[in-house]
Parts: structure tokens; C-alpha cells; sequence
């Protein structure tokens, strides 16, 4: 037999092709999904990616000095754009790249930690890799086709550490292509989003922990390439956007108002992270405050220094969870609020570090039978447990209706999920309940958000009371200079051309009724 046939033969072989299949067949019935929240905008709104001439632009990075949504993100962009050519307005298509890139990152995973920690069990592998296909969290990235990004900087960062494993520090053409490639998917992962550039201090610590006893040059030359290209192109990515956007009129701040503030709330966000890793509940496509308020700050911070503690234990017998305990580390920190981003926290940012926690499961051996016995019910049960919640969270995100509906229930006090559900019920014709939920995400900003009274002048008007529907849109213009032109919303990839002519006629009208009082 051949080493080809043996490597086929294999029981890893059976066990990554059985991974592959549960990790597709659980998302099958997210081909039958629509485009939702940021995916409708993404896709349906954006006639940029309509274009594949524009790859151009993306290919030569040019895309990331234009006014163009996730400029900062060109493989994202591309990525959309390849997808529009193949599938245009249909979301099956789009979903099926997803699911396919969730398959081939459990696939990079379970070879990844099967070369981390080849003395482990290697049902270790297979059910760390099972309870990462099927975890809840992650879907999120798998069922929204604009969080691809997520998926796309996995599937890089784990095949650059797969390339890695085979390269040697010796000058030949054969480890100048496999350093190469993993320069380059390094590279590809931080061009689809920030959290890429984990890649690089993945190849790093590789290094020092399995590979730093070999001769350094070849090595140095790898990882110095790597940090140098995830260097590059955050100087870029942070100098290169257009100082006036049409789309980002605003800058994310930090949360809480200032850096102090964000460091004394993050570790609420980290420890409701790990309690949603061990045992997810009340998932929801808004968090905020009110998902991590019974969070206290001393009991969160002695929690996460309870789990680093303990990864340090661990970690000081076993590489490989250290390793997985330092690439969970590396892929959460970027998505952290120590540098502002827009949203806080959120399920899709939790992707790119489970592989972490995949790799710490990976590594721990197993011990006796009855041990093996005991890990691999436990185990089992997990997965079912999980794939359930999975399954639900699938229907959830099958439509903006639902979804939004979800969101409300689970955090009543989210604005922007009010907002969205509004909007939802209103394109489905149920003006009486639209028109509830604007004013309740009215309510909630305190009547200091543009976006919610725009929306409530859109039931308001639809329901015949003009003077109240011209009050709100009078507010929110007053709020936001831009909403006085509808026609910038739709630029702003914030409306759709439908509501934005509804809310033109209003604009009109009371444009009309400022110049007939003149």
C-alpha cells in the first residue's frame, strides 16, 4: 500500500471526513435563509460588489482609499464580490460558500491539533473538533453571510500554522514556497479582518514553544515576514481610509467613554465570553449592558484570573494547550474594546478564538479507560446539547423578523434591535406593531437617535398621522444633518431604496411647507 492509500485508510482520514459532514449537515438548513442585518446591506445594498470589474481595485488595494463598505476589509470585499458573480441576488448560494469555509476551518483544525499534540488521544481531536463544529457561539459567523470575514481568517491563520509545521529552517525552493504560503495567508487573514493579524503571533509562538531548537535564520525570516506584512497593512489600514465618508460619518469610541472605563468593563465582556464557552445561553444578535449585568467587576476579574491561572498550570506540562491557551488569548484580544470598535461584543468574535479552546481540548490526554469512557459521554452530550441550541439559532437567523423578534426577547433594553424589528414589521405591513417598537427604541435613546424617530415617521405617516410623522422627522433631521437627504442614507448603505422614497415624500412635504411659509 502506498503512503497515499495509508494517509486514505487512516483513521484520521474517517474521522475529519465524519467532522466535515456533521459541520455541513447541521447548517443545511441555513441555505434556505434570506439576507439579514448586515448580510442584506452587505449584498443587496451595495452596488460596488455588483461589479467584479472592481476587483481591480480590491486586488491592488486601491478599494481601501475609496468610500466603499469594509474598505479596510478587501478580502471581505472580494470575497462578496466573487459571490455576487456566481449567485447574484440568491442567498443559497452565498450561504453554501459559508458552510462550505466552516467545514474546511474544522477540517485545518483538527490537522492542526493533531500535529500540536500527537501523543494525545486522537478521539481528543475528534470530539474537540465536534463540539467546535457544532458550538453554538459560532453561529453567528456561519449563518450571516456578511460575518464570513470570521470564517475566512480562520481558515488562514490555521493553514498558515499547517504550513508551518511542515516547513524546515533550511534554505531550499521547497521551504521558501511552504514560508511563502504562510506569509501570504497571514497576510489574507488580517486583509479580511483585524483579527487576522493573530496569525502572526500564532507563527511566533509556534515557533518558540515546538521549533525554536532548530536553526533560527529560516525561522526568524518566517515570522519576521509575517509580523512585517500584518505591520504593513494596519499602517494602511489605518491611513489609507478617505477622511470624508458617506458611510463611516462616525467613529467608534470607547466603550464607556474613555480607555479607563473600557478596561474596568472588560472584564465583564471576557468572563460572559467564558461562561457562554462552557454553557451558552440567552444568545442574542444585540448585547450589551444587559447581558453582562450581573457581571460584577470583582467576581469577573477573579474569574479570569482563576481561567488564566489555570491555563498556566496546564500549559507549563502540555504544549499543545498551551498553544491553544495562547491562540485564544491572541484572537480575543483584537476584538476586545481596548481599541474602540463599534460593537462591544459579539457571538461572530468569539469564531477565531474557540479554535483555541478546540486546540486546548485537543491536548489533553485522556488517562484510563474509564476516564476515556467518562470524557467521551461527556463529550457527546455536549455536542447534542449543542447542536440543538444550534439548530434553533439557524431559525433564528433565517429572516430579520425573526431575528429581530429573538433580540428583543432576550435583551429588551437593545435600541438598535427595537429599531431593526421595527423595521422588519414594517416591511411585512404591520404598521400598528412597527410603529410600538420605533417608539420603544425612542424610549430607550432617550429621543437622541436620529435613526429611530426616522423610522417612526414611517408607520406614523403610513397610518395617516402626517403632523406626527412630520414632528419625528423634523426631530431626527434637527438630530442628523444627513437625514434631511434621504437620498445619502441610501449611499450610506443605512436604507434601502423603498423606505428611503417613503421618507423622501416626507422630506418633500415639509420642504414644501418651509418654502410655502416663506
Amino acid at each position: 500500500m502506498n503512503a497515499k492509500a495509508r494517509r486514505l485508510a487512516s483513521p484520521d482520514f474517517f474521522a475529519a471526513v465524519l467532522l466535515a459532514f456533521a459541520a455541513v449537515a447541521l447548517y443545511l438548513p441555513t441555505l434556505g435563509a434570506g439576507f439579514v442585518w448586515d448580510g442584506y446591506s452587505t449584498v443587496m445594498l451595495n452596488d460596488y460588489v455588483h461589479d467584479v470589474r472592481h476587483l481591480f481595485d480590491v486586488l491592488t488595494l486601491r478599494v481601501m482609499h475609496m468610500d466603499v463598505v469594509d474598505n479596510n476589509r478587501p478580502v471581505q470585499v472580494a470575497s462578496v464580490i466573487l459571490n455576487w458573480a456566481m449567485w447574484g441576488e440568491n442567498p443559497a448560494g452565498h450561504h453554501f460558500v459559508s458552510i462550505v469555509l466552516h467545514a474546511a476551518v474544522v477540517l485545518l483544525l483538527f490537522a492542526i491539533c493533531r500535529k500540536l499534540s500527537p501523543g494525545a488521544s486522537p478521539w481528543a481531536a475528534v470530539f474537540a473538533m465536534l463540539i467546535f463544529a457544532v458550538h453554538p457561539v459560532n453561529c453567528e459567523a456561519v449563518s450571516e453571510v456578511s460575518y464570513r470575514n470570521e470564517l475566512i481568517v480562520a481558515a488562514c491563520v490555521l493553514g498558515a500554522l499547517n504550513f508551518a509545521t511542515v516547513f524546515r529552517s533550511e534554505w531550499s525552493r521547497k521551504n521558501l514556497v511552504l514560508g511563502a504560503f504562510s506569509v501570504l495567508l497571514v497576510f489574507i487573514a488580517v486583509a479580511a479582518k483585524e483579527n487576522g493579524a493573530a496569525g502572526a503571533a500564532a507563527l511566533v509562538c509556534y515557533w518558540f514553544l515546538f521549533r525554536r531548537r532548530e536553526p533560527r535564520a529560516g525561522w526568524l525570516a518566517l515570522c519576521g515576514a509575517a509580523v512585517l506584512a500584518v505591520v504593513l497593512f494596519l499602517i494602511a489600514r489605518f491611513t489609507l481610509p478617505p477622511p470624508d465618508s458617506v458611510i463611516f460619518f462616525s467613529k467608534p469610541q470607547y466603550l464607556g467613554g474613555s480607555l479607563t472605563q473600557a478596561i474596568q468593563i472588560q472584564p465583564r465582556i471576557f468572563a460572559f465570553y467564558i461562561r457562554q464557552i462552557v454553557w451558552p445561553q440567552n444568545i442574542c444578535a444585540d448585547y450589551g449592558p444587559y447581558a453582562i449585568r450581573n457581571f460584577g467587576y470583582g467576581a469577573s476579574l477573579a474569574t479570569l484570573i482563576a481561567v488564566v491561572l489555570a491555563q498556566g498550570i496546564v500549559a507549563a506540562r502540555n504544549r499543545g494547550f498551551a498553544f491553544g491557551a495562547a491562540f485564544f488569548w491572541f484572537a480575543l484580544l483584537p476584538v476586545s474594546n481596548l481599541v474602540p470598535i463599534f460593537r462591544p461584543m459579539a457571538d461572530r468574535f468569539l469564531y477565531l478564538p474557540m479554535c483555541g479552546v478546540a486546540m486546548m481540548l485537543a491536548s489533553i490526554p485522556w488517562g484510563g479507560a474509564n476516564v476515556r469512557r467518562v470524557a467521551a459521554a461527556v463529550a457527546i452530550a455536549a455536542a447534542i446539547v449543542f447542536s440543538a441550541v444550534t439548530f434553533q439559532r439557524e431559525k433564528v437567523w433565517h429572516d430579520n423578523l425573526a431575528l429581530w423578534s429573538d433580540a428583543v426577547k432576550k435583551n429588551p433594553y437593545a435600541s438598535d434591535a427595537a429599531v431593526n424589528l421595527g423595521g422588519a414589521l414594517f416591511d411585512a405591513g404591520r404598521l400598528e406593531e412597527s410603529l410600538a417598537e420605533y417608539q420603544r427604541a425612542v424610549k430607550l435613546t432617550r429621543e437622541k437617535d436620529a435613526e429611530s424617530l426616522a423610522g417612526m415617521a414611517l408607520p406614523l405617516d403610513a397610518l395617516g398621522r402626517t403632523a406626527e410623522a412630520d414632528a419625528a422627522y423634523k426631530k431626527a433631521v434637527s438630530l442628523e444633518a444627513r437625514y434631511a437627504h434621504p437620498d445619502l442614507l441610501v449611499k450610506g448603505l443605512t436604507w434601502d431604496k423603498k423606505n428611503d422614497a417613503l421618507l423622501q415624500a416626507i422630506a418633500d412635504r415639509n420642504a414644501r411647507r418651509q418654502d410655502a411659509s416663506f
